[in-house]
């Protein structure tokens, strides 16, 4: 819990959020979303409950990842002259996940609103 407030204050270095966090979790979040789209050759119903549940809790994760990335970079020491331009670059990768994490779960409340509208048009 201490590792997940420190996470959201910014008070993790930079490296470690954005290489070891927010990389992990956008592969991990385009490869479920490319799966979900292209359908993996997924036959099992259970594997595609899976991909589309590891999708879902990507998306979810992914603003406060955002965040986390947006605060370090905020928070990164500047001594060197490439320091600036790496903090920007991390605050440019934040912001542009930030917007498509939105809309990504503005479309996941979408999809969820139709999945129950037809389960209630079914019974």
């Amino acid at each position: 819990m201490k590792f997940l407030a420190r996470l959201v204050r910014g008070q993790i270095a930079l490296w470690c959020v954005f290489w070891l966090v927010a990389i992990p979790l956008a592969l991990i979040w385009n490869g479920s979303g490319a799966c979900m789209v292209s359908g993996c050759s997924l036959q099992a119903p259970s594997a595609i409950i899976f991909v589309i549940a590891v999708f879902v809790v990507a998306t979810l994760l992914t603003p406060f990842v955002a965040v986390a990335v947006w605060r370090s970079a905020s928070n990164y020491p500047r001594a060197g002259a490439w320091a600036t331009p790496l903090a920007i670059a991390a605050k440019v990768f934040a912001a542009v996940t930030m917007l498509v994490a939105v809309l990504s779960v503005i479309g996941l409340v979408y999809l969820g609103y139709d999945f129950v509208e037809a389960l209630l048009v079914m019974l």
